[in-house]
């Protein structure tokens, strides 16, 4: 798991308190459009299973989106955090917009210029992020010590004979806990 860089941080705050801002007008949406019903209309509308895809009918129908093919999905991961469409102010501003023409009420310009400003805010955020992610330091100069030569007697390394014996030691090791365990087990 790696650890979390402060610039991180920030962006995932910002996509955090954006998408709570949008879930709570999803949820809004989810409580008035239930109890509203069309007053002189003989027949009934069709209503969306969801509100995810009543979100995106709306958008699509009052083309609050331009240029944008809005689905379902797209709604769901918007509102789940993804990246490449929390930062797109167009369709952030759609969705809110969506969410308050659903719940009957007007998204004030000051709103959508806030959300508009958060989405913008979230993309830079999201940007100064990777440049430190990829800005990799020079790494630092080796601290190189050197040892004091050996004394004159003494050999530095044990030999083949050393390494041969702690081969047979770690095979006999083996064989022991092989027999061990068709003996008893």
């Amino acid at each position: 798991m790696e650890a979390v860089t402060p610039r991180w941080q920030d962006a995932d705050d910002a996509v955090e308190s954006l998408v709570a801002s949008l879930a709570s007008a999803a949820a809004e949406t989810a409580q008035r459009s239930a109890r509203k019903h069309p007053r002189g209309r003989t027949r009934t509308k069709r209503r969306p299973k969801s509100t995810r895809r009543h979100i995106a009918e709306v958008i699509r129908n009052h083309r609050l989106a331009p240029g944008l093919r809005v689905d379902r999905n797209m709604i769901a991961a918007l509102f789940i955090g993804h990246r490449d469409l929390v930062t797109n102010p167009v369709l952030v501003v759609a969705v809110a917009q969506a969410c308050s023409i659903i719940a009957g009420r007007k998204l004030s310009a000051k709103k959508a210029g806030q959300m508009r400003a958060a989405s913008i805010r979230i993309a830079e955020l999201i940007a100064s992020a990777e440049a430190d992610t990829h800005a990799v330091p020079p790494p630092a100069p080796a601290v190189v010590e050197v040892a004091p030569p050996p004394p004159a007697g003494h050999t530095v390394g044990r030999g083949r004979r050393h390494r041969a014996r702690r081969w047979w030691f770690a095979i006999a090791v083996l064989v022991l806990i092989v027999v061990a365990l068709l003996a008893f087990g």
